[in-house]
């Protein structure tokens, strides 16, 4: 019988509802909104524009949209040293979600991503995952004979990927000297919770070898689910996901790194999840077991085709 998405979503609900728990004490009940003191305004993260369209409210942050390059991000964001205090101190519910993967949900993902990184660059020996949690997606690489290099913030992760044998780092990405230079760095849904996108694909771009390349996977602005959803979508979060890219955003934000674009595709369709919705039931704890079309509508294929999945996977390369 097939799986439906309430039984598919049910245990990533414990960590939605950790993450909406932690962000408590950072928002003022007056306003509903996050305190001043945790906060900056900021311009277009892609095109540096301060035109923008406010979208919506959630969870004690604001969404917008650039009018100049259409980036939807957070404006006010938090500072940097907020950022850091934050995820350092913040829930362990991914890691365990995820070691726990008894349906191989994100052992198929990420083996996919491997595929995708060796048609990119053949002749890779040492990977780095910026943001590694736990370590399940280093393991799967070392099982593939690669040498594993981790970075992760949250200390009681950082310590389970250590354990595992892999060389990891509990400090910020800038601020770490590596004794060696990688042939892929990978981001597993980390990079919509970088502010500062420009100087992040260009720190990792210093890192790589020749013909390395840089992983990227990303929720979508552009994903079906996302529009439809919109403040009901669990893609915004309020606080943890600062840059929502889509197709010609993170295309643009790669140019202006001098990287070139050597793969892109769309994964996870949350065809059920809409289904749900449009079924006037909640999007993520309906019954339906329709996850392959919408009615009338778009079967999963065309919509990984037209790039509409929710999540982008970006491969990118230095400019030759």
């Amino acid at each position: 019988m097939s799986q439906t998405v309430k039984e598919l979503h049910e245990k990533r609900m414990k960590m939605w509802d950790e993450s909406i728990e932690n962000h408590k004490k950072y928002i003022d009940p007056k306003t509903g909104l996050f305190l001043d003191k945790f906060t900056k305004i900021r311009t277009c993260p892609v095109c540096d524009s301060k035109k923008y369209i406010s979208i919506f409210s959630k969870e004690g942050g604001t969404y917008v949209k650039c009018k100049e390059c259409t980036m939807v991000y957070l404006n006010p964001v938090f500072t940097d040293e907020a950022i850091v205090d934050y995820y350092q101190t913040n829930h362990t519910e991914q890691s365990e979600v995820v070691e726990s993967d008894t349906d191989n949900f994100y052992t198929g993902i990420y083996n996919g991503g491997l595929q995708t990184i060796k048609k990119c660059n053949s002749n890779i020996s040492k990977i780095l995952d910026i943001g590694c949690s736990s370590g399940t997606f280093l393991d799967l690489a070392k099982q593939q004979n690669l040498i594993t290099y981790g970075v992760e913030l949250n200390k009681a992760e950082f310590e389970f990927a250590k354990k595992k044998g892999h060389r990891v780092f509990n400090e910020l990405l800038e601020n770490i000297s590596f004794d060696t230079k990688f042939d892929a760095i990978t981001m597993w849904d980390v990079f919509e919770h970088i502010i500062d996108g420009k100087f992040y694909l260009n720190t990792m771009k210093n890192l790589l070898n020749d013909n390395g390349v840089i992983f990227l996977q990303i929720p979508s602005s552009d994903a079906l689910a996302a529009k439809i959803l919109q403040e009901h979508c669990n893609m915004y979060d309020g606080l943890e996901h600062v840059n929502l890219y889509g197709v010609n955003t993170i295309k643009q934000l790669a140019k202006k790194c001098d990287l070139e674009v050597l793969d892109l595709k769309t994964v996870i369709s949350e065809i059920g999840v809409i289904n749900n919705f449009l079924g006037y039931e909640n999007p993520y704890l309906g019954d339906t077991t329709n996850k392959e079309f919408i009615p009338n509508l778009i079967d999963e294929e065309k919509l990984h085709e037209t790039l509409q999945g929710y999540k982008l996977q970006v491969t990118l390369g230095q400019k030759k």
